[in-house]
């Protein structure tokens, strides 16, 4: 394991991101404490699940609660696609609204 200090690894951030890719562990310290560290990932590592804002999952709560009632329940793939589902109704929203 090699342990360096924030500054020294400024200076030597392209060597230290190499250690960590050939396994090495690094960890980076601010003074004598251990606060973060430097290690490799994969593509599927960087697959982060979207999140939806607090008042995006209030609204797409009771969307479901609405909707559910009236067609049964939804079901989404992924975080993505009832993101989508939500943003799209928003849009309907707005236009019956103006309209």
């Amino acid at each position: 394991m090699r342990a360096v200090t924030i500054k020294d690894a400024k200076a030597r951030l392209n060597e230290l991101v190499d250690a960590a890719v050939s396994g090495e562990q690094v960890v980076l310290m601010r003074g004598s404490k251990h606060v973060a560290a430097i290690v490799p990932v994969t593509a599927e590592e960087l697959e982060l699940p979207p999140r939806l804002t607090d008042d995006q999952a209030e609204r797409f709560w009771k969307l479901l609660a609405t909707e559910d009632g009236k067609r049964g329940t939804l079901t989404f793939d992924s975080a993505t696609d009832a993101a989508a589902h939500l943003a799209s109704s928003e849009t309907r929203g707005r236009r019956r609204r103006r309209g």
